[in-house]
Protein backbone atom coordinates (compact mmCIF):
# COMPACT_ATOMS: atom_id res chain seq x y z
CA UNK A 1 0.00 0.00 0.00
CA UNK A 2 2.86 2.34 0.85
CA UNK A 3 4.60 1.70 -2.48
CA UNK A 4 1.31 2.26 -4.31
CA UNK A 5 0.66 5.51 -2.48
CA UNK A 6 4.10 6.89 -3.22
CA UNK A 7 3.91 5.84 -6.87
CA UNK A 8 0.64 7.77 -7.15
CA UNK A 9 2.24 10.79 -5.51
CA UNK A 10 5.21 10.56 -7.87
CA UNK A 11 2.94 10.47 -10.93
CA UNK A 12 1.04 13.50 -9.70
CA UNK A 13 4.23 15.36 -8.91
CA UNK A 14 6.09 14.63 -12.15
CA UNK A 15 3.15 14.35 -14.56
CA UNK A 16 0.81 16.88 -12.96
CA UNK A 17 1.00 20.41 -11.61
CA UNK A 18 1.12 21.83 -8.10
CA UNK A 19 1.46 18.62 -6.09
CA UNK A 20 4.05 18.48 -3.30
CA UNK A 21 5.25 14.94 -2.60
CA UNK A 22 7.95 12.98 -0.84
CA UNK A 23 11.69 13.41 -1.39
CA UNK A 24 13.57 11.63 -4.16
CA UNK A 25 15.22 9.41 -1.57
CA UNK A 26 11.90 7.67 -1.04
CA UNK A 27 11.26 6.72 -4.67
CA UNK A 28 10.73 3.16 -5.78
CA UNK A 29 13.96 1.55 -6.85
CA UNK A 30 12.17 0.01 -9.83
CA UNK A 31 11.14 3.36 -11.28
CA UNK A 32 13.06 5.26 -13.92
CA UNK A 33 14.22 8.59 -12.50
CA UNK A 34 16.23 9.86 -15.47
CA UNK A 35 13.27 10.71 -17.68
CA UNK A 36 13.51 14.27 -18.98
CA UNK A 37 10.75 16.67 -17.98
CA UNK A 38 9.91 17.28 -21.64
CA UNK A 39 9.15 13.58 -22.08
CA UNK A 40 6.73 13.37 -19.14
CA UNK A 41 3.07 12.92 -19.92
CA UNK A 42 0.61 15.74 -19.27
CA UNK A 43 -2.27 14.36 -17.23
CA UNK A 44 -5.83 15.15 -18.20
CA UNK A 45 -8.11 16.56 -15.53
CA UNK A 46 -9.91 13.21 -15.25
CA UNK A 47 -6.59 11.38 -14.78
CA UNK A 48 -5.53 13.84 -12.06
CA UNK A 49 -8.82 13.35 -10.25
CA UNK A 50 -8.46 9.57 -10.38
CA UNK A 51 -4.87 9.67 -9.13
CA UNK A 52 -5.78 12.08 -6.34
CA UNK A 53 -8.64 9.79 -5.30
CA UNK A 54 -6.24 6.82 -5.39
CA UNK A 55 -3.64 8.54 -3.19
CA UNK A 56 -6.29 9.89 -0.81
CA UNK A 57 -7.82 6.43 -0.40
CA UNK A 58 -4.47 4.92 0.52
CA UNK A 59 -3.62 7.78 2.87
CA UNK A 60 -6.92 7.39 4.71
CA UNK A 61 -6.69 3.60 4.93
CA UNK A 62 -6.06 2.73 8.58
CA UNK A 63 -5.90 -1.03 8.05
CA UNK A 64 -2.64 -2.80 8.93
CA UNK A 65 -1.05 -4.49 5.96
CA UNK A 66 -1.66 -8.28 6.28
CA UNK A 67 1.78 -9.01 4.85
CA UNK A 68 3.37 -6.96 7.63
CA UNK A 69 1.26 -8.72 10.26
CA UNK A 70 2.40 -12.12 8.95
CA UNK A 71 6.03 -10.97 8.82
CA UNK A 72 5.93 -9.95 12.48
CA UNK A 73 4.28 -13.26 13.36
CA UNK A 74 6.99 -15.27 11.59
CA UNK A 75 9.74 -13.30 13.31
CA UNK A 76 8.20 -13.92 16.72
CA UNK A 77 7.83 -17.62 15.92
CA UNK A 78 11.60 -18.02 15.72
CA UNK A 79 12.60 -16.73 12.28
CA UNK A 80 14.26 -13.71 13.91
CA UNK A 81 16.60 -15.95 15.92
CA UNK A 82 17.56 -17.95 12.83
CA UNK A 83 18.27 -14.77 10.90
CA UNK A 84 16.04 -13.56 8.07
CA UNK A 85 16.32 -11.72 4.76
CA UNK A 86 13.11 -9.95 3.71
CA UNK A 87 12.85 -9.11 0.02
CA UNK A 88 10.73 -6.67 -1.96
CA UNK A 89 11.26 -5.35 -5.47
CA UNK A 90 10.24 -1.84 -4.34
CA UNK A 91 12.39 0.45 -2.22
CA UNK A 92 9.36 2.24 -0.75
CA UNK A 93 8.11 -1.10 0.59
CA UNK A 94 11.46 -2.06 2.13
CA UNK A 95 11.84 1.35 3.79
CA UNK A 96 8.33 1.25 5.27
CA UNK A 97 8.70 -2.35 6.47
CA UNK A 98 12.13 -1.66 8.01
CA UNK A 99 10.86 1.43 9.82
CA UNK A 100 7.83 -0.36 11.25
CA UNK A 101 9.78 -3.49 12.20
CA UNK A 102 12.16 -1.30 14.19
CA UNK A 103 9.16 0.00 16.13
CA UNK A 104 7.86 -3.55 16.63
CA UNK A 105 11.30 -4.74 17.82
CA UNK A 106 12.78 -1.52 19.31
CA UNK A 107 15.96 -3.09 20.70
CA UNK A 108 16.80 -4.89 17.43
CA UNK A 109 18.80 -3.29 14.66
CA UNK A 110 17.02 -3.62 11.31
CA UNK A 111 19.41 -3.41 8.35
CA UNK A 112 18.16 -2.02 5.03
CA UNK A 113 20.12 -2.95 1.89
CA UNK A 114 19.21 -1.03 -1.28
CA UNK A 115 20.69 0.51 -4.40
CA UNK A 116 22.71 3.72 -4.49
CA UNK A 117 23.23 5.35 -1.12
CA UNK A 118 19.85 4.33 0.31
CA UNK A 119 21.16 1.60 2.63
CA UNK A 120 21.14 2.07 6.37
CA UNK A 121 20.08 0.78 9.77
CA UNK A 122 16.89 1.38 11.76
CA UNK A 123 16.88 1.31 15.55
CA UNK A 124 13.78 2.19 17.54
CA UNK A 125 12.23 3.85 14.49
CA UNK A 126 15.25 6.05 13.77
CA UNK A 127 17.16 5.67 10.49
CA UNK A 128 20.89 6.11 10.02
CA UNK A 129 22.59 5.72 6.64
CA UNK A 130 25.25 3.05 6.39
CA UNK A 131 27.60 1.72 3.71
CA UNK A 132 26.52 -1.50 2.02
CA UNK A 133 29.86 -3.15 2.77
CA UNK A 134 29.38 -2.36 6.45
CA UNK A 135 25.95 -3.97 6.39
CA UNK A 136 27.32 -7.08 4.64
CA UNK A 137 30.03 -7.37 7.29
CA UNK A 138 27.41 -6.91 10.03
CA UNK A 139 25.27 -9.74 8.65
CA UNK A 140 28.31 -12.02 8.42
CA UNK A 141 29.27 -11.32 12.04
CA UNK A 142 25.66 -11.89 13.23
CA UNK A 143 25.37 -8.23 14.24
CA UNK A 144 22.23 -7.94 12.10
CA UNK A 145 19.70 -10.76 12.34
CA UNK A 146 17.05 -8.99 10.25
CA UNK A 147 17.98 -7.73 6.79
CA UNK A 148 15.42 -6.05 4.53
CA UNK A 149 16.48 -5.62 0.92
CA UNK A 150 15.48 -4.81 -2.62
CA UNK A 151 16.71 -6.99 -5.47
CA UNK A 152 20.05 -5.21 -5.11
CA UNK A 153 20.58 -7.79 -2.37
CA UNK A 154 19.62 -10.73 -4.61
CA UNK A 155 22.91 -10.83 -6.52
CA UNK A 156 26.51 -11.15 -5.37
CA UNK A 157 25.74 -11.39 -1.65
CA UNK A 158 26.67 -14.30 0.62
CA UNK A 159 24.05 -14.39 3.36
CA UNK A 160 24.45 -17.98 4.58
CA UNK A 161 24.45 -16.74 8.19
CA UNK A 162 20.70 -16.15 7.71
CA UNK A 163 18.46 -19.21 7.81
CA UNK A 164 15.10 -17.89 6.57
CA UNK A 165 13.74 -15.79 3.70
CA UNK A 166 10.50 -13.85 3.27
CA UNK A 167 9.36 -12.64 -0.17
CA UNK A 168 6.97 -9.73 0.41
CA UNK A 169 6.13 -9.82 -3.29
CA UNK A 170 6.74 -12.13 -6.22
CA UNK A 171 8.80 -10.48 -8.98
CA UNK A 172 7.59 -10.51 -12.58
CA UNK A 173 10.86 -12.09 -13.67
CA UNK A 174 10.70 -15.63 -12.21
CA UNK A 175 14.48 -16.06 -12.12
CA UNK A 176 14.62 -13.32 -9.46
CA UNK A 177 13.09 -15.78 -6.99
CA UNK A 178 15.92 -18.21 -7.67
CA UNK A 179 18.48 -15.42 -7.22
CA UNK A 180 16.93 -14.41 -3.91
CA UNK A 181 16.94 -17.97 -2.62
CA UNK A 182 20.56 -18.35 -3.70
CA UNK A 183 21.65 -15.72 -1.16
CA UNK A 184 21.05 -18.12 1.74
CA UNK A 185 20.96 -21.57 0.11
CA UNK A 186 24.70 -21.85 -0.48
CA UNK A 187 27.88 -23.42 0.86
CA UNK A 188 28.42 -22.40 4.46
CA UNK A 189 24.76 -22.43 5.44
CA UNK A 190 24.69 -23.78 9.00
CA UNK A 191 21.03 -24.87 8.89
CA UNK A 192 20.13 -28.23 7.39
CA UNK A 193 16.89 -26.68 6.11
CA UNK A 194 16.22 -23.10 5.03
CA UNK A 195 12.65 -21.83 5.23
CA UNK A 196 11.09 -19.55 2.61
CA UNK A 197 7.72 -17.78 2.84
CA UNK A 198 6.22 -16.32 -0.36
CA UNK A 199 3.53 -13.72 0.31
CA UNK A 200 0.76 -12.66 -2.04
CA UNK A 201 -2.54 -10.88 -1.57
CA UNK A 202 -5.56 -13.14 -2.09
CA UNK A 203 -7.13 -12.75 -5.56
CA UNK A 204 -4.38 -10.36 -6.67
CA UNK A 205 -2.59 -10.69 -10.01
CA UNK A 206 0.39 -12.38 -8.35
CA UNK A 207 -2.00 -14.78 -6.58
CA UNK A 208 -3.66 -15.76 -9.86
CA UNK A 209 -0.30 -16.13 -11.62
CA UNK A 210 1.01 -18.36 -8.84
CA UNK A 211 -2.11 -20.54 -9.02
CA UNK A 212 -1.59 -20.97 -12.77
CA UNK A 213 2.08 -21.81 -12.38
CA UNK A 214 2.02 -23.83 -9.16
CA UNK A 215 1.33 -27.19 -10.80
CA UNK A 216 4.23 -26.74 -13.20
CA UNK A 217 6.78 -24.85 -11.09
CA UNK A 218 8.60 -27.87 -9.67
CA UNK A 219 8.64 -29.71 -12.97
CA UNK A 220 9.81 -26.67 -14.96
CA UNK A 221 12.55 -25.91 -12.44
CA UNK A 222 13.82 -29.51 -12.49
CA UNK A 223 14.00 -29.39 -16.29
CA UNK A 224 15.72 -26.05 -16.82
CA UNK A 225 17.43 -25.49 -13.46
CA UNK A 226 15.46 -22.25 -13.15
CA UNK A 227 12.25 -20.72 -14.43
CA UNK A 228 12.51 -19.51 -18.06
CA UNK A 229 12.17 -15.75 -18.52
CA UNK A 230 9.37 -16.26 -21.06
CA UNK A 231 7.06 -16.85 -18.10
CA UNK A 232 7.46 -13.17 -17.19
CA UNK A 233 4.88 -12.38 -19.88
CA UNK A 234 2.33 -14.52 -18.03
CA UNK A 235 1.93 -11.70 -15.47
CA UNK A 236 0.95 -9.23 -18.16
CA UNK A 237 -1.63 -11.55 -19.71
CA UNK A 238 -3.21 -12.29 -16.31
CA UNK A 239 -3.27 -8.57 -15.40
CA UNK A 240 -5.13 -7.89 -18.65
CA UNK A 241 -7.58 -10.73 -18.01
CA UNK A 242 -6.21 -12.85 -20.86
CA UNK A 243 -6.16 -16.11 -18.89
CA UNK A 244 -6.30 -18.36 -21.95
CA UNK A 245 -3.23 -16.68 -23.44
CA UNK A 246 -1.44 -17.05 -20.10
CA UNK A 247 -2.28 -20.75 -20.00
CA UNK A 248 -0.99 -21.18 -23.57
CA UNK A 249 2.36 -19.65 -22.56
CA UNK A 250 2.63 -22.04 -19.63
CA UNK A 251 1.59 -25.03 -21.73
CA UNK A 252 4.20 -24.17 -24.36
CA UNK A 253 6.95 -24.85 -21.84
CA UNK A 254 7.95 -28.51 -22.45
CA UNK A 255 6.99 -31.13 -19.88
CA UNK A 256 10.33 -32.86 -20.42
CA UNK A 257 13.78 -31.65 -21.28
CA UNK A 258 14.30 -31.85 -25.09
CA UNK A 259 17.51 -33.87 -24.57
CA UNK A 260 15.60 -36.44 -22.52
CA UNK A 261 12.86 -36.69 -25.14
CA UNK A 262 15.43 -37.22 -27.90
CA UNK A 263 17.84 -39.61 -26.25
CA UNK A 264 16.52 -41.12 -23.04
CA UNK A 265 14.57 -44.03 -24.51
CA UNK A 266 13.78 -47.35 -22.90
CA UNK A 267 16.12 -50.09 -24.15
CA UNK A 268 15.46 -52.68 -21.44
CA UNK A 269 13.48 -55.04 -23.72
CA UNK A 270 15.91 -55.19 -26.63
CA UNK A 271 17.09 -58.60 -27.74
CA UNK A 272 20.80 -57.90 -27.66
CA UNK A 273 21.56 -60.97 -29.80
CA UNK A 274 20.08 -59.12 -32.79
CA UNK A 275 22.30 -56.05 -32.37
CA UNK A 276 24.64 -57.16 -35.16
CA UNK A 277 21.69 -56.95 -37.53
CA UNK A 278 20.54 -53.57 -36.26
CA UNK A 279 24.01 -52.08 -36.42
CA UNK A 280 25.22 -53.54 -39.70
CA UNK A 281 26.70 -51.20 -42.33
CA UNK A 282 23.57 -50.94 -44.43
CA UNK A 283 21.43 -50.12 -41.40
CA UNK A 284 23.84 -47.42 -40.22
CA UNK A 285 23.99 -45.86 -43.68
CA UNK A 286 20.19 -45.75 -43.89
CA UNK A 287 19.92 -44.29 -40.37
CA UNK A 288 22.40 -41.47 -40.98
CA UNK A 289 20.63 -40.49 -44.21
CA UNK A 290 17.44 -39.76 -42.25
CA UNK A 291 17.14 -36.18 -41.05
CA UNK A 292 16.23 -35.30 -37.47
Amino acid sequence: MEAGKRTGEKLLREWGDGFEAFSDEQESEEEITETKQSELKNLTMEEKELLNAFVTALESNQATDPKFIKTVSLLKEGWKNKGVIIFSQYFDTTFWVSENLSKEFPSTKIALYAGGDKSGVFLNGEFKKEYKDTIKAGVKSHKYKILVGTDSASEGLNLQTLGTLINLDLPWNPTRLEQRKGRIQRIGQVNDTVHIYNMRYKDSVEDRVHDLLSERLKNITSIFGQLPDVLEDVWIEVAQGELEEAKKMIDNVPDKHPFEVRYNQNVSNIDWETCNKVLNHQEKRRYFKDSW
